[in-house]
């Protein structure tokens, strides 16, 4: 039977590895969840002896990290939501995207005169 206080269990190493990647936008929310219930998980099965020890540390950052970006993750998201919000009520999306189709079809123009189109 293998020694379970030699490895870090998965839920150690991913409770981490989601604490680290809350930093993303968008995802930050998901993975701040992720790291905080896998912590949790993995640290109440260390506790009844049905994992190694010596991934503990690793639960522990991935939620003080977990619960540390979470805000800042919401924060983030909220900040973006209005933004998103005020640009289309005042139209800013519609004349975003006439400058961009114009933008694309200059390129294509541009593309088929050099390839003799």
């Amino acid at each position: 039977m293998q020694d379970l206080n030699k490895k870090a269990s998965g839920l150690a190493k991913g409770s981490l590895a989601c604490g680290i990647l809350t930093i993303i936008p968008f995802a930050g929310i998901a993975f701040c969840l992720a790291a905080i219930i896998m912590g949790i998980v993995d640290l109440v099965k260390i506790k009844n002896g049905k994992s190694g020890a010596s991934g503990k540390k690793m639960d522990i950052a991935g939620i003080v990290l977990g619960l540390v970006l979470l805000p800042l993750a919401l924060f983030i998201l909220s900040i973006v939501t209005g933004i998103f919000v005020m640009a289309a009520s005042t139209g800013t999306f519609s004349e975003i995207g006439n400058s961009l189709s114009s933008l694309i079809r200059s390129l294509f123009e541009l593309v088929k005169v050099k390839l003799g189109f």
